[in-house]
């Protein structure tokens, strides 16, 4: 009989965890959990049963000093997600380009480094070298534009198809590397250091290229004015001032993958008018670029809704970010109306003599501030492991599946 902890089976908990990323992919991450609830119960299976045996059965992985019960799980959560969330891509291996379909481009590829039966394919499929250069060109350029992934998965999986004890291989290196992280662990491999982020590095960045830089550095820098002591201080006002032209620049600028940034600078929006630092004419730009946020994202969040529902219930890789787009627009459009509501009770005009943002505020704070505040505060930012899933991401095949459904 097979192992089981808590009554599940290791293979049992995986396709738990497989279905679970299917609904959530399904359903969203707010709405999915009675439809992962009626799975369970459908298998018998209550959470608490699934929680205590998923819990048991890390800690066997974990314990696991060869590696090699991680490797069998990884190969399970190989097949389980390609079926999630692959299943219902159409089938490509007989489409071709210069004449050589992409089952027999996967052929002739796991044959590359055994030159005499590469030669014997192609002769017996009468194809000469021209055409697999021009075909292997074509095939690279297809893949290359495949950002949906449709393409490179299928290969993926035609290539082990026709590699003699690849997944073999496939776990044999997982299981070293699972082998080496148990070792440095069991050694007394130290934690991740946390990389601080100073206020010197809040300046720095908001006069970055990068737009998500940027914003993100000017969030920063409006939670450090909110809760200083010294908000006066020369340094720490004016970047301030910097930060609510970033902040709007990120209101009216912000894309699909920065909708998190928007929704922040809109919170450190209010809280800059509550706090009397926005004159009111500014307080009145401010709200006004929060409403044109909100009308754009309530916009983003139909078409986003209406490109889904075609896809719905269908196992394919973009399913899982638009559903992710989808959750981030709906987060922005219920937190941006919350704040247009809830703005006149929030608003309060500066005090007289206090801190206002009335000058020009387009400066670069960098520029102009003379030294740093003097909490000479920080705030951590902290480098995350790569654990498990990090080295599933590293592996063939199934590390091309995680990162093209964002996991």
């Amino acid at each position: 009989m097979e192992e089981q902890i808590h009554g599940l089976t290791l293979q049992t908990c995986a396709e738990i965890m497989a279905r679970d990323g299917e609904l959530k992919a399904q359903y969203g991450e707010r709405d999915y959990k009675p439809h992962l609830q009626q799975f369970l119960a459908s298998q018998g299976i209550d959470e608490n049963t699934w929680a205590h045996s998923w819990n048991g059965w890390w800690t066997r992985l974990e314990s696991d000093p060869s590696g090699q019960l991680h490797a069998k799980f990884a190969t399970m959560q190989q097949k389980l997600t390609m079926q999630a969330h692959m299943a219902d891509v159409p089938d490509a291996s007989a489409t071709a380009k210069e004449g050589v379909t992409l089952d027999l481009y996967a052929q002739l590829m796991a044959k590359a480094s055994d030159t005499e039966a590469f030669n014997a394919l192609l002769e017996s499929s009468g194809i000469d070298m021209a055409q697999w250069q021009r075909a292997q060109t074509a095939w690279n350029a297809a893949m290359a534009a495949d950002t949906n992934h449709h393409l490179t998965t299928q290969y993926g999986t035609l290539y082990a198809k026709y590699t003699p004890g690849f997944e073999q291989q496939m776990e044999a290196q997982t299981a070293a590397i699972m082998a080496e992280d148990y070792a440095e662990r069991a050694a007394g491999r130290p934690d991740e250091p946390e990389v601080e982020y100073t206020f010197a590095d809040m300046l720095r960045e908001m006069n970055d290229a990068t737009p998500d830089t940027r914003w993100s550095a000017a969030h920063h820098v409006a939670n450090e004015w909110d809760v200083s002591d010294n908000r006066a201080e020369p340094a720490l006002d004016a970047a301030a001032r910097k930060a609510v032209s970033l902040l709007s620049e990120c209101l009216s600028q912000h894309n699909e993958f920065t909708v998190s940034n928007a929704e922040s600078a809109a919170s450190d929006m209010k809280m800059f008018a509550s706090e009397g630092f926005l004159s009111p004419e500014q307080a009145g730009d401010a709200l006004g670029d929060i409403q044109r946020c909100l009308g754009r994202g309530q916009e983003a969040l139909a078409t986003h809704k209406a490109a889904f529902a075609p896809i719905a219930n269908k196992a394919v890789p973009e399913r899982v970010q638009m559903q992710s787009r989808i959750q981030d627009f709906t987060s922005l459009v219920e937190e941006l109306s919350d704040i247009v509501s809830e703005w006149n009770d929030n608003y309060r005009a500066p005090e007289a003599g206090g801190s206002d943002v009335s000058g020009d505020v387009s400066g670069h704070a960098s520029a102009s501030v003379p030294g740093l505040p003097s909490t000479n505060s920080v705030v951590p930012r902290i480098v995350p492991a790569g654990g498990f899933m990090g080295t599933l991401r590293r592996l063939p095949i199934i590390g091309g599946i995680l990162r093209a459904l964002g996991l």
